[in-house]
């Protein structure tokens, strides 16, 4: 007997949240994000990117045990009209897949959505995609892990691929970025770096924020961002912070560039359970400061500064930077964005993983598609 059930206390956010250690404790390559910070994301009263949102949890059971999960973010008023679907995961069982996707559509369709697509975790900004490949290798800060059947999952309910991704990697960056800082000149120059600290972080994410606003804007799948949830996702980032790994760029007093990085701090977030967040915490930033991989998160120029020099200085902050670490990672580049690919392949990263988000677009109907068979038994 399949049940679909509807979080709505404590005790269902538990069983949510079971899913992942069900799926990934026995593979230890696989680092899913802590509990605490799952349900940090999930809660609307403290993540601001929900507060203005419809959202669902939905968890399927079998014989009463929890095998899969998902949550559903529905669209913003306006003329917005695709909804996210976020955190899958399920064991491999095609009929809980199955009705676990078809009762999430049914909720985007009642909610006048023409279309839902993801994982995003939860939303555009957050963990993103389904693995497809490379599962023998671990799991980095902001990267999603996944098995290899939940691809035929989405496929077999009528997704399709809507972008594909990849993380590329280096694996002898300290060599490769010695060779380079030697390629790249060192000039005069009217452009200045600050490194920015933990001190001034409010007043440097708000310049990051204007740069991103404004370099990434074209990006794909990239929804506006308001400035508080910059800041609530850079929380979770905190243990990770070290000098050099948040630095801008500016021209007088104008950011126009920027560079986003931090040790990668993942393997402290395995098998915690039962350890206690402040523990958990710690132990992060312990492994910050011996970390000898970096995962880079953006590096971008304002538009109106593309091929100046402060470009340049940028590159040559970011060689000198990857000399102190063994390897690097990036997170999601979208394939067929030459621009970031190139500026990769310039620190000679190659592709690592690939990740692909998935789509199902409805078909218009006069009546609300029922999303209850007789031979199953849901939570509403």
């Amino acid at each position: 007997m399949y049940e679909v059930m509807t979080v709505t206390g404590d005790r269902e956010l538990r069983h949510f949240i079971a899913v992942q250690h069900l799926l990934y404790d026995h593979r230890p390559a696989a680092i899913p994000l802590p509990d605490f910070e799952v349900r940090r994301l999930l809660d609307a009263n403290r993540n601001p990117a929900l507060q203005k949102r419809t959202s669902h949890l939905l968890v399927v059971l079998r014989h009463g045990k929890a095998v899969g999960r998902c949550s559903v973010v529905l669209p913003r008023n306006g003329d917005e009209r695709i909804a996210l679907l976020g955190f899958f995961e399920c064991t491999d069982d095609a009929r809980a897949a199955d009705l676990l996707l078809r009762y999430a559509e049914g909720i985007c369709r009642r909610a006048g959505a023409s279309a839902v697509h993801g994982p995003f975790n939860p939303t555009t900004s957050g963990v993103t995609g389904v693995q497809l490949d490379a599962f023998d290798q671990p799991t980095v800060l902001h990267e999603a892990c996944s098995h290899p059947w939940y691809a035929s999952m989405f496929e077999t309910a009528g997704y399709v691929v809507e972008r594909r991704g990849r993380t590329w990697c280096n694996m002898q960056l300290r060599s490769d970025m010695e060779a380079l800082a030697q390629r790249l000149p060192e000039r005069p120059t009217r452009f200045r770096l600050r490194e920015i600290g933990l001190r001034e972080l409010q007043e440097g994410i708000g310049d990051l924020a204007a740069i991103f606003d404004a370099a990434f804007a074209e990006s794909w799948g990239r929804e506006p961002i308001q400035l508080d949830e910059y800041f609530f996702a850079a929380r979770f980032l905190l243990p990770a912070w070290r000098p050099g790994c948040f630095t801008l760029v500016y021209d007088g007093p104008h950011p126009v560039g920027a560079l986003l990085c931090f040790p990668d701090i993942n393997p402290a977030f395995r098998y915690t359970t039962h350890v206690p967040r402040l523990l958990t915490l710690w132990r992060a930033r312990q492994l910050s400061r011996r970390s000898r991989s970096l995962v880079t998160f953006a590096m971008g120029l304002h538009p109106d500064y593309q091929n100046s020099a402060a470009g340049l200085l940028l590159s040559r902050h970011a060689a000198a930077l990857g000399q102190r670490y063994d390897r690097m990672y990036s997170t999601w580049i979208t394939e067929g964005n030459t621009a970031s690919e190139r500026m990769a392949t310039r620190f000679g990263l190659s592709p690592w993983k690939t990740f692909a988000v998935y789509r199902k677009d409805f078909r218009p109907s006069s009546h609300t598609e029922n999303v209850q068979p007789n031979t199953e038994r849901r939570h509403p």
